[in-house]
């Protein structure tokens, strides 16, 4: 059988591999045949072979050379002699024209040679590659196969990477503590600062960023520093006018002016000779967190599968490590409580979900978390349209909204990753990030225009403070008839008139929403409107930078037709009284796993909201919800505007005392508090006696 019967019985002209790669059998072609034609990729710079036909080309959508593959007779590889010829043969070819990856087969044997290093290449456990390449019989298979190899193998390494997931939140600490005693001492600029070198090495790993662009090349500019006297200033100045620049144009700015990477950290000039100068910490600054990310690529391995958990908690990360919490505060919500609330809600496919307040993006993250996206004939199919909104706090203050870009970055990582060219990264940057978070820069930030019934769900932790000019401008709209007090209820006004008929809502709301005899009107319309599902009272100390009492309120919008029948709800509100969140409500934030009212408060809640009759509780629920003291289904009678919404109220002093929210009253006789008052005197003499030695 000639070379040519082995490959054409393999490979039909174009064999397309999962809309990602093509596989090219070639017979005559030449190299510059096919550079002429634009099948390669002109960039490719072939000197020597030219004139060359290979046998089979697997490119990438780039035109790229992912895989050269060589064809012997069966009768030219029957011995190991043989096969080395024959991969001497090509194996300059294809490292000319850019193929990491050098096949040699005979159409049975196939033998899998890194064109870097010019040594076979091994799987997990050391053994040599001999996959099959068979595109037209398993297409997904060979598909990921070379995703995985490509990814792996680079003139270090020939072995195939563990498929395990990393987590780097050591990193981040690490991180954190570096910028901390360094230049950015916000914690919200720290955060930053480490998400674009994270989004760096990441993007560098999964070949993203190639070459004189890679964390790699960075990397070894600081080993030959003292040969080619750089300085650190020299490598930041490569650093920002390689990879960083490259960056830029992979995440083009939105409608809004936002990207991934815009330019606010680590800077560097230039003197009169157009040589880098080092004029504060910037540059140094750099170099430490470069160091600290090689090491950990060299005890954890590349960062191309990102943990789930890591994504999940890497904003807490430098949350819950800053000293200064106030800077992130304003948009963030605790992890703990975003999760809970999102598992209050059902979550399907072709939803809208809208964020109105979106911060740094959390709660459209962790809706989206389990939901199908993916990459079909060069167009993303996504279970969910998501929405997320934030005012620009000052004139160019669009970092909470850079953040949350380069957050659902990190939650997608595996959809970049299997979709790492060029072209497919700037489109995804586009549909994926652009689309979905967008920062307002009018004074009244999303509440300057409503879109009635528009999104199936909303899900918030709306800002919640007094601005008379704020609130002036709101009213001066016409769309915010109910005229509460504070900016949360301009948004709770918001987000009814937004939802679709039959929308779920669940939002964060302080106690003044339900308390203040102001927002009776609100109330009114909030009734009208929309059923009350449940109201969760959450402790105290909840939030990393407010103390103030705070609730989740979820809301059910009517139908149409429920609301012009002005339909009364007719089964009891869920309510739920919280002292714990899952995690210390102090400066430190350490998870208390067994101390979590609520996540219990969610399970009964979604127990009893998938009852089928909500009036008549059946076994085993009724004896369930019956025992938590914590728990009270409340008529909605009890919710009239003119009432105070507040449901703490609806447990008596004797009630929070058994439940442990207040301490019983201790009643003293004469004698007893005689011997207290004595005690205290004591106190005050020691202190002043201390006071006085303190003076001398």
């Amino acid at each position: 059988m000639s070379e040519q019967t082995i490959q054409d019985n393999l490979y039909s002209i174009p064999v397309t591999i999962m809309d990602k790669y093509v596989c090219l059998s070639l017979g005559a072609t030449t190299i510059n045949d096919l550079i002429k034609s634009k099948k390669l990729n002109t960039n490719i710079k072939v000197k020597k072979n030219l004139g060359k036909n290979p046998d089979v080309l697997i490119v990438n959508k780039n035109n790229e050379v992912i895989v050269f593959i060589e064809f012997k007779k069966p009768k030219e590889f029957d011995t190991d002699k043989k096969k080395s010829a024959a991969i001497e043969q090509e194996i300059d070819v294809a490292n000319e024209v850019g193929a990491k990856i050098f096949v040699v087969s005979d159409g049975e044997t196939y033998i899998w040679i890194n064109s870097l290093t010019r040594e076979k290449i091994l799987d997990e456990k050391g053994n040599p590659v001999t996959y099959k390449i068979q595109p037209k019989e398993e297409s997904r298979k060979l598909a990921e196969f070379i995703d995985l190899v490509s990814l792996s193998i680079d003139k270090k390494n020939n072995t195939i990477l563990k498929q395990e997931e990393i987590d780097p939140t050591d990193l981040a600490k690490k991180i954190a503590s570096i910028l901390k005693k360094m230049t950015f001492t916000s914690s919200k600029m720290s955060l930053y600062t480490f998400v674009e070198v994270f989004l760096f090495k990441y993007l560098s790993d999964i070949n993203v960023l190639k070459d004189e662009n890679s964390f790699e090349h960075i990397k070894n500019l600081y080993s030959d520093a003292d040969n080619n006297k750089r300085t650190n200033a020299d490598i930041l100045g490569a650093y920002l006018e390689g990879p960083r620049a490259q960056m830029s144009m992979l995440f083009p700015a939105g409608e809004d002016g936002t990207t991934v990477v815009n330019g606010q950290i680590f800077h560097v000039k230039k003197d009169a000779t157009g040589h880098y100068i080092e004029e504060d910490s910037h540059a140094l600054c750099f170099k430490l967190i470069i160091d600290e990310f090689a090491k950990y690529e060299a005890k954890n391995g590349k960062f191309i599968n990102i943990s789930k958990d890591f994504k999940s908690k890497l904003f807490e990360t430098f949350m819950k490590n800053s000293e200064d919490k106030s800077d992130m505060g304003q948009f963030f919500t605790p992890l703990k409580i975003v999760r809970e609330m999102v598992n209050m809600v059902t979550i399907v496919d072709g939803m809208s979900i809208c964020d109105p307040a979106a911060g740094v993006g959390k709660f459209l993250l962790e809706a989206a978390n389990n939901v199908t996206y993916e990459m079909k004939r060069g167009k993303l199919i996504s279970g969910l349209t998501l929405h997320g909104f934030e005012k620009q706090m000052s004139g160019k203050d669009d970092i909470t909204t850079i953040l949350a870009k380069a957050n659902m970055l990190i939650y997608f990582s595996k959809l970049f990753k299997d979709n790492n060219n060029i072209d497919d990264v700037k489109y995804l940057a586009s549909e994926l990030l652009n689309k979905t978070f967008y920062s307002s820069k009018k004074a009244l930030g999303t509440l300057d225009s409503i879109e009635e019934n528009k999104y199936d769900m909303i899900l918030a932790n709306p800002p919640y403070y007094q601005d008379a000019t704020l609130s002036k401008l709101a009213l001066d709209t016409g769309f915010y008839t109910s005229k509460g007090i504070g900016v949360e209820s301009l948004f709770l006004e918001w987000i009814i008139r937004s939802l679709k008929f039959n929308g779920i809502a669940n939002i964060v709301l302080p106690d003044g929403i339900f308390t203040n005899l102001a927002n009776t009107a609100l109330k009114e319309f909030l009734i009208k409107n929309c059923y009350i599902e449940s109201i969760i009272s959450l402790p105290i100390n909840s939030f990393f930078n407010t103390p103030k009492k705070t609730y989740i309120l979820t809301l059910k919008k009517k139908s149409k037709e429920d609301i012009e029948m002005n339909t009364k709800q007719e089964y009891k509100v869920f309510t739920y009284m919280c002292k714990s969140i899952g995690e210390t409500l102090d400066v430190y934030r350490f998870d208390t796993p067994e101390d979590n009212d609520l996540h219990d408060a969610v399970n009964k809640y979604n127990s009893y909201r998938q009852q089928l009759d909500r009036n008549k509780i059946e076994e085993p629920f009724k004896s369930w919800f019956k025992k938590d003291g914590k728990l009270k289904l409340v008529s909605i009678d009890e919710f009239s505007p003119d009432n105070n919404w507040n449901i703490d109220n609806f447990w008596s002093e004797d009630e929070k005392v058994k439940l442990g929210f207040l301490e019983k009253d201790k009643v003293m006789s004469l004698s007893e508090f005689d011997d207290y008052l004595d005690a205290i005197i004591n106190d005050i003499e020691n202190y002043k006696e201390a006071i006085n030695c303190l003076k001398l």
